[in-house]
């Protein structure tokens, strides 16, 4: 159901506790479903610089019995924690009634940007991951490696977790946090060991310099490239794409923004050896894992679907809720 009367707001707060992991999962494996089903509004990605950080605007939308358009305009600005006490994401999505143009909602986006990112992962895994125990290694240390833990959770049987970065402070911190939070073995160690000891590897640090390198990488492990959005970010080893089944969120935007920008850039593979995007391996249009030793690389660079899906998910949940602001932007 779709209201055209007033343009609710959403604050963090006020859709925080209406939302678990589960249902972030559910709305991100249905907007890449209606993807791959051509249900959605075309989507578009701007990136651009800023003197102190870098902004992406993301735009498209989703076709059904209610259907949405909208964007999210995010900042990344990494100094803004120690700098001004403010979070080092910052931004609002705009949703819209595809129907007529309705601007239906504003949300807040650095909390749904964070969980969708996460989501998206464990949809993938459903997919990609190693049929076994997992062994999980989580390269990074902040909110979005904490959501990575969260989603994986949901969807795999984890043995373990190692978590690696390069500063030891964060990692302990994050650690400590992490261990009270979940009943699960998580240990430290450094960023070598632990890839060799895992089957599956999260990379969500803003990187531009490749850290993982390809024969830390045995067979049979699925890595979520999360961290490389934009243009000269980089955590992998060009090199691992080579034998790697490479799987998008969107096949357009990894191989412009996404981690397999870098060997497309140094000549190593082409646009070709893109396997596929994640609502094609969700609906059967390509495959998914065919064989226990296969490398799979799952590049994560975000996409508006994601984030109107869940947008459009909480709208609907909280569309009777009258503690939610509203304006009239056109009295």
């Amino acid at each position: 159901m779709i209201k055209n009367t007033k343009t609710r707001l959403f604050t963090r707060s006020s859709y925080a506790k209406c939302m678990d992991m589960k249902d972030y999962i559910e709305a991100v494996a249905y907007a890449h479903r209606a993807h791959a089903e051509n249900n959605c509004i075309e989507t578009n990605l701007i990136h651009a610089d800023a003197p102190r950080g870098e902004y992406h605007i993301k735009t498209g939308g989703i076709l059904g019995e209610n259907s949405y358009y909208g964007l999210k305009a995010n900042g990344g600005f990494f100094e803004n924690s120690s700098r001004y006490g403010l979070p080092n994401i910052l931004g609002i999505i705009y949703l819209s009634n595809a129907d007529n143009a309705y601007p239906i909602g504003i949300f807040e986006s650095s909390l749904i940007s964070q969980m969708r990112t996460a989501a998206a992962t464990a949809v993938a895994a459903k997919y990609l991951m190693p049929k076994k125990p997992i062994y999980l290694t989580v390269i990074g240390y902040g909110k979005q490696a904490e959501a990575q833990i969260e989603a994986m959770l949901c969807v795999a049987n984890i043995q373990q977790i190692t978590i690696a970065g390069r500063n030891e402070a964060k990692l302990d911190k994050f650690i400590e946090r992490i261990s009270s939070k979940y009943h699960i073995k998580i240990i430290k160690d450094t960023i070598e060991k632990a890839c060799r000891g895992a089957n599956i590897i999260i990379t969500c640090t803003p990187a531009k310099d490749f850290y993982i390198k390809k024969e830390w990488i045995k067979e049979g492990t699925f890595i979520a490239a999360v961290g490389a959005d934009s243009p000269g970010k980089n955590e992998l080893d060009p090199e691992i794409f080579v034998n790697a089944k490479i799987v998008g969120d969107i096949k357009s935007q990894i191989v412009a923004v996404g981690e397999t920008q870098n060997p497309i850039s140094l000549g190593i593979i082409n646009k070709d050896k893109v396997h596929g995007d994640l609502g094609e391996v969700i609906t059967g249009k390509v495959s998914g894992r065919l064989t226990d030793d296969e490398i799979i690389i799952y590049d994560s660079t975000g996409t508006a679907i994601q984030d109107i899906a869940c947008a459009a998910y909480i709208y609907e949940k909280l569309i009777d809720n009258n503690e939610i602001e509203e304006i009239d932007f056109f009295n």
